[in-house]
């Protein structure tokens, strides 16, 4: 008797990660960050109707900060060299440089260029993030916060939660102070523009004319030209991203006296671990500066032109 033998119990494709996931899914946090400032800002606009003791943070100081996270992770981006990238390619594109064809993305590219005058140009940019992220004030209070964030993760005492919550004002009170309408008028600008950089970045076929086949080695090529050390543009994106998560969780806890992190609430290892890849990300204020790799990839020919 002919007996078919069973067939293989199915299986489930595994989920294809997109190769800029994490890069994508931290410029929707900022966006959405925005979002919030901007509905935050509103409901504080309406006024204040009891008293607070002074240097106690306020409710505007809560929402300057939901601004001041995603502009940290855009300098952080900047600093990478991502824009500088998006620009000279658009201005290669435009010039004819750029022959091969492109597809939808030779529009996306146009409009790119044409609005250049429009946005913020690259000194805007930095002169916006010098006055919000001031070194070395700045990584100093964060170094300070993401330690006293790490040293939760094996159980606190009292100390500690409100030594956490001491670093936490005092970011917080920092960034608060720098964070003004125009800051936050400039964020949702600057990210909006890494938005739009990344769509027409992250394209096969624009890879290919500069013969690489990653977004992150475009702009790694692009930095070697302005003596950028091969691979600073992935520890700032790294930087940049985890620097977000916790700044985004400091504007929900910055009035917090005491501040406890529980090992069982997801939320809470996220902030933990992001303190912890910022920290590891992070230069200490003794690393000595890092030269340019001797060894960095030869620029294609479509760059050498530019």
């Amino acid at each position: 008797m002919l007996r078919l033998a069973p067939p293989p119990p199915p299986t489930e494709r595994a989920p294809v990660r997109h190769p800029h996931a994490a890069l994508l899914g931290a410029v929707s946090v900022a966006l959405s960050a925005l979002d919030r400032h901007e509905q935050a800002h509103a409901t504080a606009l309406a006024g204040i109707d009891f008293d607070l003791p002074e240097a106690a943070p306020t409710v505007d100081d809560r929402v300057q900060l939901d601004a001041a996270a995603p502009l940290y992770f855009a300098s952080e981006l900047e600093r990478a060299g991502l824009l500088g990238t998006a620009e000279l390619i658009a201005g290669l594109f435009v010039s004819g440089t750029i022959t091969q064809p492109l597809g939808p993305t030779a529009t996306l590219l146009h409009e790119f260029w044409r609005g250049r005058r429009a946005r913020l140009d690259a000194d805007e940019r930095n002169a916006i993030f010098e006055r919000v992220i001031e070194t070395p004030h700045f990584d100093r209070l964060m170094r300070a916060l993401c330690e006293a964030i790490v040293a939760q993760a094996d159980g606190v005492d009292l100390r500690e939660q409100v030594l956490l919550a001491t670093h936490a004002q005092g970011l917080g009170a920092f960034l608060a102070q720098r964070v003004d309408p125009m800051a936050a008028i400039a964020a949702r600008d600057i990210v909006e523009t890494i938005n739009t950089a990344l769509v027409f970045l992250r394209d096969r076929l624009l890879q290919a004319a500069f013969g690489v086949n990653d977004l992150w080695r475009l702009v790694a090529i692009v930095g070697s030209q302005n003596g950028v050390p091969a691979g600073m543009a992935r520890e700032h994106l790294e930087r940049g991203r985890h620097g977000q998560t916790v700044l985004l969780w400091l504007g929900q806890h910055v009035a917090d006296s005491a501040i406890r992190f529980d090992p069982a609430r997801p939320g809470d290892v996220a902030v933990i671990a992001a303190a912890q890849r910022w920290l590891a990300a992070s230069p200490s204020a003794a690393a000595p500066v890092r030269q340019p790799a001797a060894d960095a990839a030869p620029m294609p020919p479509l760059l050498m032109a530019a």
